[in-house]
């Protein structure tokens, strides 16, 4: 069965994403979600995900990189890649993605993890493929994973085998068309992406609380400098326009999900300032709060 997003994600202290994506015996979840009152905060997590386009256009942000996926279109996004997906103001924007651990295709210490997961995990591959239907192996691709969605989604016999066997054809469509070698990240690189991740999971453990540049450069021992750069080069945008978005996030997710007024949701979420908290709401949601409860509710 399909499932609806969820805004909070919680995640290690090094921010690695802590939810389970099905079960432990069947680790893999489909979801479904429309953008126009939704969108997904940077994260990532050790789990393989595909994000299809399923209705309008989905701009994904991936490895330093804006996409922006036309209807039909993929990204199948590798494990451990900071990831995000975007609110869509204009437009119809939905997709639906798969979100599954390696070792439903691979076990572990298989033949099948040798041939299939070692070689989408080796430095130097792709963060990310993206999937056309106008090229045909990539077409291929996207065909079953579309298949394998839909196979969770509805659950028909036997669909747990029907499901591994069509992500197994698709991973190794992928491996074999790996530039191997061509995209090694260096030491450099690295170390700068896993302080990102460290400063974001710093923003989701004190969001509700005040938020400097200083406070989130300091969670990682940079400068104010050096952490603006990063969020700069690695995220495109800035630390403050970071948390702002986060916060207004979460006050979406409670906005549909509670009978909290405004002003306590505003508080619970970091904004001290009622009027402040709509302003920003409305520049990021191109609404209010209250016209967001009353347009969404019923979705939420």
């Amino acid at each position: 069965m399909a499932l609806a997003l969820n805004c909070g994600i919680p995640s290690t202290p090094q921010g690695r994403e802590l939810v389970q994506h099905g079960s432990a015996l069947f680790p893999i979840a489909c979801y479904e979600e429309r953008l126009t009152c939704y969108s997904v905060p940077w994260h990532w997590h050790e789990d393989f995900e595909y994000i299809l386009a399923y209705e309008g256009t989905v701009t994904v942000g991936v490895d330093k990189k804006r996409i922006c996926l036309a209807e039909g279109e993929g990204v199948f996004i590798n494990s451990g890649v900071l990831h995000a997906v975007e609110f869509a103001a204009e437009g119809p924007s939905a997709l639906r993605s798969g979100v599954f651990h390696p070792r439903l295709v691979g076990g572990m210490d298989t033949i099948y993890w040798q041939k299939l997961i070692r070689p989408l995990l080796q430095p130097g591959v792709p963060s990310y493929f993206l999937l056309s239907k106008g090229e045909p192996w990539q077409a291929e691709v996207l065909a079953r994973l579309w298949e394998a969605w839909h196979a969770v989604d509805e659950e028909p016999d036997d669909y747990e085998n029907r499901v591994r066997y069509l992500l197994s054809a698709a991973l190794h469509t992928l491996a074999a068309h790996c530039p191997v070698g061509e995209c090694r990240s260096s030491r450099q690189e690295q170390v700068a992406a896993q302080r990102m991740k460290q400063m974001l999971r710093f923003v989701e453990e004190h969001y509700a609380e005040e938020l400097t540049v200083e406070r989130i450069a300091d969670s990682v021992a940079l400068s104010e400098s050096a952490c603006l750069r990063s969020f700069r080069q690695l995220l495109g945008t800035t630390p403050i326009q970071y948390v702002k978005q986060y916060r207004i996030e979460k006050a979406a997710g409670l906005l549909l999900t509670t009978r909290l007024r405004t002003g306590e949701i505003g508080a619970e979420c970091g904004f001290t300032d009622l009027s402040y908290f709509t302003k920003t709401f409305r520049e990021i949601k191109h609404c209010t709060p209250r016209e967001y409860r009353q347009r969404f509710a019923v979705q939420g």
